[in-house]
């Protein structure tokens, strides 16, 4: 198995300040990484090599997040993306959730929650490189959900609307909403029926 540490992480935002901070955090835990002031400084230097997972910021000038997100599928969908956000750009980095993004961080993150969610793309990555296969959609698919995800696939499972979810675990319904576009796209699952169906089963979603 290779080492995780061997995989890179490569981080892309305009706001140098963030860019260092994500950088030092990253460093900080011995992963190698890749700096790229812009999106189009991604795509015109960028290699697929070692990479192990891209931070990706929504918001940037000239080639937005998403725009990068879509160039990269078309190079390399097995890599996972993870988003970070400002409040106003969730709605965005939702529909990117859609498009196949591992996961979305809002500003201001939290630096444990980062290390977690990085180190959770990175074991993704080395299972697709291992396995030949996207783990995403797959039988264990349930073991890539945050606690507070699993509290969320909870309460669908047991029938709750995302007011009341809400309510139960104080947070918003944008973040239930959050959540759950989260968790769908973790499980492959097209539908909130379906969803509850492979946690219920628990079998992987069966294709077309």
């Amino acid at each position: 198995m290779q080492s995780l540490t061997d995989l890179t992480v490569c981080v892309v935002d305009d706001d140098v300040q963030v860019r260092r901070l994500l950088i030092e955090v990253l460093a900080s835990i011995g992963l190698t990484i890749d700096e790229y002031r812009s999106g189009e400084d991604f795509i015109r230097r960028w290699r697929s090599g070692h990479t192990g997972c891209v931070l990706l910021d929504v918001r940037m000038p000239r080639v937005t997040g998403p725009e990068v997100h879509d160039w990269l599928r078309e190079q390399n969908p097995d890599i996972p993306v993870i988003f970070i956000s400002g409040y106003a750009d969730v709605p965005t980095a939702v529909r990117a959730m859609r498009l196949g993004a591992f996961d979305f961080l809002e500003k201001p993150f939290n630096v444990q929650q980062l290390i977690e969610r990085v180190h959770a793309a990175l074991r993704l990555a080395d299972d697709r490189r291992r396995c030949g296969l996207p783990v995403v959609g797959s039988a264990d698919w349930q073991r890539l959900l945050t606690p507070r995800e699993q509290d969320v696939l909870d309460a669908i499972v047991g029938g709750k609307r995302n007011k009341s979810i809400a309510s139960d675990l104080g947070i918003s319904e944008r973040t239930v909403e959050t959540h759950r576009a989260h968790i769908m796209t973790k499980a492959g699952a097209g539908t909130v029926a379906e969803l509850v169906g492979m946690v219920i089963g628990g079998k992987p979603r069966q294709e077309d």
